[in-house]
């Protein structure tokens, strides 16, 4: 299973894990997660690039259907590597700008889900 959660990170396995909020007035509401955004590694580095490509594809799905995705991570991932995770970040952040001015798309905080 983990082997292939890995392979799913750069290679779209399991769809595109985009989703719509039912709003129905409920005290809770469930954010799937769409995809966890994994470290950099210096042994898959060469498959980077197809990682970057496997978010942003989302991404645009999501954007161009007006659904939601939920790129998540741990921030004490970042410590190993700084640097090429705040670049593949930044990358992220790049397209999503992208998206918000083409397509309307948004980011919302956890609390914004209510």
């Amino acid at each position: 299973i983990r082997i292939l959660r890995v392979m799913d990170a750069y290679f779209n396995l399991s769809g595109q894990n985009t989703f719509v909020i039912d709003k129905k007035e409920q005290p809770l509401v469930n954010v799937p997660a769409s995809k966890f955004l994994r470290p950099y590694s210096k042994r898959l580095s060469f498959l980077e690039n197809l990682k970057f490509k496997r978010i942003k594809n989302a991404m645009v799905y999501a954007a161009k259907n007006n659904e939601n995705y939920h790129l998540w991570w741990h921030p004490h991932n970042f410590g190993k590597n700084m640097d090429e995770n705040l670049q593949f970040l930044e990358r992220i952040l790049i397209e999503f700008s992208a998206l918000k001015k083409q397509y309307g798309f948004v980011s919302k905080s956890m609390n914004e889900y209510k």
